[in-house]
């Protein structure tokens, strides 16, 4: 399966002042959790447009991203480009070193537990699962083609042709008839959360 390169550096993304922080325990529990629901193993795009669609319902239902990784227009649909590079082994540091320890090394488009390892679900909320599982509910039965028919369909993916585009997710919320007020709470909510949620991880 081809993909195109996405900048390694991207590690939040932005709605106006509103800074979503990357969660790799997050990234590693929710990819995790999808690989146990297909015995161990999933096919990489499939995997990375279900935690596209899990954390597109997250923002829309909730107001928070599951992982909050940025989001990108590829050729082949919208992705999480963090959790997109971890699995291609692109990322350094700490955050490859944690996904290293439960995931084994690529290979052939396949993501794959490590032998004996059970991945660590505690991250994840109750409702976070359902949608990490309602998301691959919806994609696994599908062939490759069907599934990147399905996510063109999303208003927010434009094609990229050859390269990459960030999708601003306020975009989201517009497409789906968030009026402006709505959107300005939203913004409001979520710089509040992401400011606590920065706080924490640097205690």
């Amino acid at each position: 399966m081809m993909y195109e390169n996405i900048a390694s550096e991207w590690v939040s993304l932005y709605i106006d002042h509103v800074q979503f922080v990357f969660d790799i325990r997050k990234a590693v529990a929710a990819t995790g959790y999808l690989c146990e629901l297909n015995q161990r193993s999933i096919d990489m795009l499939k995997c990375i447009k279900m935690l596209y669609i899990a954390d597109r319902k997250a923002l829309l239902e909730w107001h928070r991203p599951i992982t909050g990784d940025s989001f990108w227009s590829l050729e082949n649909g919208p992705i999480v480009s963090r959790i997109y590079n971890l699995i291609r082994g692109k990322i350094g540091g700490p955050e490859m070193d944690l996904w290293n320890a439960v995931f084994n090394p690529r290979q052939i488009d396949i993501v794959a537990l490590k032998t004996g390892i059970t991945p660590n679900t505690k991250p994840l909320s109750k409702r976070e699962k359902d949608a990490l599982r309602e998301a691959y509910e919806q994609i696994q039965p599908l062939s490759i083609g069907a599934v990147i028919d399905l996510v063109h369909k999303f208003p927010e993916w434009k094609y990229p042709g050859k390269s990459s585009i960030p999708i601003d997710p306020k975009m989201i919320f517009y497409y789906e008839n968030f009026g402006e007020d709505a959107v300005k709470k939203i913004e409001e909510d979520l710089d509040a959360f992401q400011a606590a949620k920065v706080a924490l991880q640097a205690v």
